[in-house]
């Protein structure tokens, strides 16, 4: 059986329609299957999702910038495709973070700042590549990261 069907005008042949300003749009149901089938979608029997991320673990950790003006690596080679970092609340001055010529000086910053409970997420395929630095002695992050 033919895939497509004619529709022509005044031959008694109906199709749903929304007029939407005196111009006619075509309703279509959202049915899915296999070639030849078709599943009518609803509430109770939804589009079938397949997740693309391939995220199948999540690990965290917590990061101190022991000296000021030092930049640290976040952690060790690790890999992970996405991580979540937050300032500490009680930091007192600014984390940034940034590459490895991240600097958090205001007067040669370099890198994302992060004032305290302030969180930026990261699509990276390593936490080794994620480096930071700190405005104030002691600061740190917490973070969690996917794989």
């Amino acid at each position: 059986m033919a895939d497509n069907v004619p529709i022509t005008a005044g031959t008694g042949t109906s199709v749903a329609t929304d007029d939407i300003g005196g111009n006619h749009y075509q309703r279509v149901k959202v049915t899915w299957g296999a070639d030849g089938t078709a599943n009518d979608a609803s509430a109770t029997n939804p589009l079938p999702v397949a997740s693309t991320s391939g995220i199948t673990g999540i690990a965290d950790d917590r990061k101190v910038v022991t000296t000021a003006g030092t930049r640290v690596t976040l952690a060790s080679s690790t890999a992970c495709k996405q991580v979540v970092i937050t300032a500490e609340t009680d930091n007192t001055g600014i984390i940034v973070v940034g590459g490895s010529t991240v600097v958090a000086a205001l007067a040669t910053r370099r890198g994302i700042p992060l004032y305290p409970g302030d969180t930026i997420s990261l699509e990276i395929d390593n936490l080794a590549d994620v480096n930071l630095d700190s405005t104030v002695s002691g600061d740190g992050v917490t973070f969690a990261y996917f794989t």
